[in-house]
């Protein structure tokens, strides 16, 4: 992972929103889908990049996709980022 494409994951809104939904536990996919209200392959575009950023990690769990932060810190970076607004 570089830090381009962690800024580049973290900067729609859409990928800022699934980060949130999976902040405090790990969830599955299907409760990640509604949680942003896109479609799922809309949101399975957004988890390919939050994973190829090496934000995200990915445990199968039976038939179900389990989504975790894979390092906390980012949060860091989005507090960095929210307190440059307007």
């Amino acid at each position: 992972m570089n830090e381009i494409e962690i800024f580049k994951a973290l900067a729609d809104p859409t990928r800022l929103k699934i980060l949130d939904c999976i902040k405090n536990e790990e969830k599955c996919i299907c409760e990640v889908i509604p949680y942003t209200g896109k479609s799922q392959p809309n949101v399975s575009l957004h988890l390919k990049t939050l994973k190829n950023a090496g934000l995200i990690t990915e445990r199968k769990d039976g038939t179900r996709i389990m989504l975790s932060i894979a390092d906390k810190d980012v949060f860091k970076l989005i507090d960095i980022a929210n307190k440059f607004k307007g």
